[in-house]
């Protein structure tokens, strides 16, 4: 099947050559155990009637699980990680008749979608948990019977957030809660995890209070660190459970760099690579990254294998339609369905045998989670990686190992940002008093968050603690997603094509910007900050603009130093101000004119790692090379590292350069979060310093371009519209950092 589905693609019209590489891993059979203690009869019962043998990895979570310990299975997709939670949460309401569990899932539609197995499982193992949805779907006329009778509560965090301040409500719940089940645990990191962990500290004390210590299972994807992962999310140290003895067929993932046909975007080239497949009979999905791609890239595929049934899929259509849709894709009424990335997570849609990826999604974990949505059990399967015009997804076309090696992300949960913990406190103040000693959950920064909250009227001492005495709801008003203010909505014909942040808004959706989104060009023609909404339309152009930004850039004083090489490195509180004056027009690299622009001015205090150099940079860098190129080129180039190092999306992590910083009189590479208040991405960058060092050396030493390209150092996000760079420079700036 893979031989014949490549030979699909090398045959498809326009081929020049794009499959660049072809990564081949074996199947192999599954890898069976036997708890160590015998399971509960129930359990035993629907195994065999089930037809099933615990692989060795859930033999293994049953076992920790027995052991006492909070559990953290980290397999590949489809390895068969619901069962083993599910077995353990049986366990622990079959022990006890009034147990309660709670699941929680990112999204709304993989909870729903999980419940139905979960009602399945119930009824088949006779626990009569009652098992439903609570969330913000969940009508309110039925809201009440669930809190009083279902056993088995799921959830997002979300939804947890919104419904801890109104613990009277869930109390029986709550009361008897043995076990939290956190799925796809990896996609809780940056600010969003740094709450997600908050949120999960408050149902903790919560629980206390009521006489209840819920253990712990989370399931995640595969990162580099995932014991210190789970044990900032949930407060404990959690016994990870690795070694995935699932069945596994045949995979192969390939690489396709659509740079190889300029003429075409990569949308254009990731439907003919989807038309391709289909054709021959390859059921097959494709992951865009907005739900106007998915439409177009759906629309073209279609057109170029008329004879086969296609359909986008994503947010916004109804959910009689989603399910209509699964179903075709599950029963083969379908050939390929073109989709966001809605279907990434554990949605069931039966068999598959091809994945395309328009585009890197950002992380190598959702890499792989998305290429194993094909090839369950034994089945052979095929990954395509379409690379875009993107440094990152350049880089990654010419160092396959960084793919297909060990996993070298970090998921990133910082439990001290200001903004958040703030945040927090307040809501759990808003819960229940929280009193000065409760360190062991908030962190030593307690104290003084109190007092600043007392400070500024919002928690006043009672008989229990600090409660809070303001007048609106925490909850409410503390965005999980750590956004102070709602994005900006850029639609066209009245889809959303990507949600920004303003700043970023202000960059690249200006009233005349040409947005770039997955090789497609798009022309904005209005823009109102007040509304969060940006109007554009498809256009197709050989024009391009890039915004002209002004920024000021305060480094504060630094809390930690080290050196790097022939540099000084610190990390510390830093403020940012930036506004976009103007934007140029571009036709190729020609510029034709420069139009002035009125927005507000941004101000971001937040956290940044600053690098200065410890000598003159004459007696650093060779001879000949432009200073100011060459350490912009090195700026971008750490920045583009940074989510191969943590995980974060691309405007996560800002940066800035400079030959004379006007407080310390040196030259200055800063890398800053994106973050008020900081992300925490900054500190890991520091911590780590040498290997972020060493991805981004990497990145610029395997491009061959003379000083410097899209493949390599252009950021489309370049405040100074790539003005000033030099490769070769910034290659020299990042090996005298080591």
């Amino acid at each position: 099947m893979i031989d014949r589905a490549l030979k699909a693609i090398e045959e498809q019209r326009g081929y020049r050559g794009q499959l660049v590489h072809v990564e081949r891993r074996p199947g192999a059979d599954g890898r069976f155990a036997v708890p160590s203690a015998p399971i509960r009869p129930a359990l035993a019962a629907y195994l065999d009637r089930a037809g099933l043998r615990l692989y060795s990895h859930q033999a293994a979570a049953v076992d920790a699980w027995g052991a006492g310990d909070d559990v953290l299975l980290s397999t590949r997709t489809a390895s068969g990680k619901s069962l083993a939670f599910n077995l353990c949460v049986a366990d622990a309401l079959l022990e006890d008749p009034a147990a309660t569990a709670l699941y929680l899932y990112p999204t709304k539609a993989l909870s729903h979608d999980q419940l139905e197995n979960l009602v399945e499982f119930d009824r088949e193992v006779g626990l009569r948990a009652k098992p439903a949805a609570y969330d913000g779907d969940t009508p309110r006329s039925a809201r009440g019977r669930i809190r009083r009778e279902s056993r088995i509560i799921v959830s997002n965090p979300y939804g947890l957030h919104e419904y801890l301040p109104q613990p009277e409500a869930l109390q029986r719940f709550l009361s008897h809660l043995k076990v939290v089940v956190v799925d796809e645990s990896h996609r809780y990191r940056g600010v969003f995890g740094s709450n997600v962990a908050l949120v999960l500290r408050r149902l903790q004390r919560l629980c206390a209070r009521l006489g209840a210590r819920p253990r712990f299972i989370l399931a995640t994807g595969t990162i580099a660190n995932p014991a210190e992962h789970g044990r900032a999310l949930v407060g404990r140290p959690v016994r990870v459970i690795d070694d995935d003895g699932a069945p596994r067929g045949e995979r192969a993932v390939a690489l396709y760099d659509s740079m190889l046909d300029p003429g075409r975007s990569v949308g254009r080239q990731a439907a003919a690579v989807v038309a391709a497949l289909a054709a021959e009979g390859h059921a097959t999905i494709c992951f865009t990254g907005s739900r106007v791609l998915a439409e177009l890239v759906s629309g073209w595929a279609a057109a170029a294998a008329p004879d086969v049934a296609i359909s986008p899929y994503r947010a916004g259509y109804l959910p009689r339609e989603r399910r209509e849709i699964e179903e075709q894709l599950r029963s083969g009424k379908l050939g390929a369905v073109i989709s966001t990335n809605a279907l990434e997570l554990g949605i069931d849609i039966g068999g598959l045998d091809a994945v395309v990826l328009c585009g890197y999604p950002g992380t190598v974990a959702s890499m792989w989670q998305q290429i194993g949505r094909a090839g369950r059990g034994r089945q052979p399967s095929l990954g395509v990686l379409l690379a875009g015009e993107d440094a990152l997804d350049a880089y990654l076309v010419r160092k396959p190992a960084v793919l297909f090696g060990a996993p070298v992300e970090r998921a990133v949960v910082a439990l001290d940002i200001p903004e958040v913990l703030t945040g927090q406190v307040l809501c759990a103040a808003a819960e229940m008093p929280v009193r000065l000693d409760e360190t062991d959950r908030f962190g030593p920064a307690l104290p003084a968050v109190i007092e600043d909250l007392k400070h500024e009227g919002l928690v006043a001492q009672v008989p229990a603690g600090f409660g809070f005495v303001g007048t609106f709801r925490p909850a409410s008003a503390i965005r999980l997603d750590g956004r102070a203010e709602s994005g900006v909505e850029l639609r066209v014909d009245g889809d959303v094509l990507e949600v920004l942040e303003p700043w970023r808004a202000m960059r690249s959706a200006h009233p005349g910007a040409i947005f770039l989104h997955r090789g497609e060009k798009f022309q904005v023609h209005h823009l109102d900050l007040e509304l969060r909404q940006a109007v554009a339309k498809r256009v197709s152009v050989r024009d391009h603009t890039r915004s002209v930004v002004s920024g000021a850039y305060d480094v504060g004083q630094v809390e930690i130093r080290r050196t790097a090489g022939h540099w000084g490195a610190g990390v510390g509180p830093s403020k940012v101000r930036r506004q976009v004056v103007g934007y140029k027009l571009y036709r190729h690299d020609e510029p034709l004119a420069m139009y002035p622009l009125e927005l507000p001015e941004t101000v971001l205090d937040t956290r940044g790692v600053s690098l200065a150099p410890k000598a003159p940079l004459t007696e650093i860098l060779d001879r000949g090379l432009d200073h100011l190129s060459a350490l912009h080129a090195a700026e971008h180039a750490l920045i583009h590292a940074m989510p191969l190092l943590a995980m974060c999306d691309r405007g996560d992590v800002g940066g800035a350069s400079m030959l004379l910083d006007p407080l310390r009189a040196t030259p200055l590479i800063l890398l800053y979060d994106a973050y008020e208040g900081g992300s925490g991405l900054a500190d890991a960058a520091y911590s780590h310093l040498d290997e972020l060092v060493a991805i981004a050396t990497d990145m610029l030493a395997t491009c061959d371009c003379e000083h410097g390209c899209p493949r390599c150092v252009y950021d489309r996000d370049c405040g100074n519209a790539n003005d000033y760079l030099d490769r070769v420079g910034g290659l020299a700036v990042l090996r005298s950092l080591s």
